[in-house]
């Protein structure tokens, strides 16, 4: 944002839940929360229960009617997004076009890459289940979709990535693997590989891996496993405070892709 911007419409005196853990008390509220996360959201944000809130305890009836006519009439979720930011006039002229522009280049995207993106905006915010959703219907779309063999690769990577976080290494391996054979030439991928039989403890699968990546890649993926040590700030040995810590998100994880 380019300044402060003071909240000038009514605020509500009882919350509206927009996603768990997560309220909106007045309009500004609600433009700030779509403009963050634009692209997490679709059409069914804009759901009855919110346009009632909009027109009753916000009391913004012309609002809450020109979103439902922009619903009725098919219009793209971008220009409901932007008539709320217009309305609220929280964001300056400036900052609007430039979201607007955002917008236009997600609505141009492939629905897998739409797909995907969101996947990754979930995996930046450590949201795995979640993400692991949008992935998973990548590869159940693709049938309709022609996409090609790095795309795919790169989605098989990230799934790899999510489930190695959420403790299920064996899962882990499977994307990992076949994210692999698809993208050979990505060495960073072998050494992910290495971390997670390092990380689950299978020495087999470690020394055969290890024979595959040159000394430095292994000395990276050692390296790699340092810093987990040290982001939880552990002494040499004591993994179990990791994995209740990992644990802990999981569980929280999956507690959040049930909503």
């Amino acid at each position: 944002m380019s300044g402060l911007l003071l909240c000038s419409s009514k605020r509500s005196e009882k919350p509206f839940l927009v996603e768990k853990n997560m309220e909106i008390w007045s309009l500004e509220e609600l433009c700030y929360y779509l403009y963050e996360n634009v692209f997490n959201l679709t059409e069914e944000f804009f759901s009855p229960e919110l346009l009632e809130y909009l027109k009753k305890d916000l009391e913004l009836e012309k609002l809450a009617k020109d979103l439902f006519l922009c619903k009725q009439e098919g219009n793209s979720y971008a220009e409901m997004v932007v008539m709320v930011c217009e309305t609220a006039n929280y964001y300056s002229k400036e900052e609007l076009l430039e979201f607007e522009e955002h917008l236009k280049s997600f609505s141009m995207l492939s629905h897998t890459k739409r797909l995907k993106l969101l996947g990754d905006t979930y995996m930046e915010k450590r949201l795995y289940a979640q993400a692991l959703r949008k992935y998973e219907e990548i590869l159940a779309y693709r049938r309709k979709e022609a996409c090609e063999e790095e795309f795919i690769g790169r989605v098989y990577h990230n799934m790899g990535i999510a489930y190695a976080k959420m403790l299920l290494y064996k899962e882990a391996e499977e994307y990992l693997k076949k994210s692999y054979e698809m993208l050979p030439a990505i060495d960073s991928i072998k050494k992910e590989l290495l971390l997670l039989y390092y990380l689950s403890g299978n020495e087999e699968k470690y020394k055969e891996t290890a024979l595959l990546c040159s000394k430095k890649e292994q000395i990276e993926a050692e390296e790699a496993w340092k810093a987990v040590q040290e982001s939880a700030c552990i002494e040499e040995g004591r993994i179990e405070a990791v994995v209740e810590k990992w644990k802990r998100e999981y569980r929280y994880q999956m507690q959040g892709s049930e909503k």
